[in-house]
């Protein structure tokens, strides 16, 4: 008969593997090679205001607009953000949604968040 804390432990390491493997092929995130300031980075980049690329421009909500739930799920699209930092700037507009970006990622983001119905100052 097989022992249960063998075939917990053996059950354990298979998930650990099913685990890593996932990371790998849908994150590209190899966890023998773990950068710790690159996750530092990837972490601190998801509070507030996202700076994605690196420019002089800014994206600013006026408005929400009729639809705050299509607005803050169009939001969290673009910038990777939780619910509940996309609905703190949703509500608290007018707010600054992302800082340093090129004038063409602003452009492009402006017109996605209109196409929902929000309003959008590039600065």
């Amino acid at each position: 008969m097989i022992d249960m804390k063998f075939l917990i432990a053996a059950i354990i390491i298979m998930l650990v593997f099913i685990a890593r493997d996932f990371l790998k092929k849908r994150f590209n995130f190899d966890m023998d090679n773990v950068d710790s300031t690159k996750l530092k980075m990837m972490f601190a980049s998801k509070k507030g205001s996202i700076a994605k690329s690196t420019g002089a421009k800014s994206l600013v909500l006026i408005n929400a607009g009729e639809n705050k739930a299509t607005v803050m799920a169009t939001l969290r699209q673009i910038t990777g953000i939780d619910y509940a930092a996309a609905k703190k700037l949703v509500d608290s507009a007018p707010s600054v949604l992302m800082t340093n970006i090129s004038e063409q990622e602003a452009e492009l983001n402006k017109k996605a968040l209109e196409f929902v119905g929000a309003k959008l100052e590039i600065k």
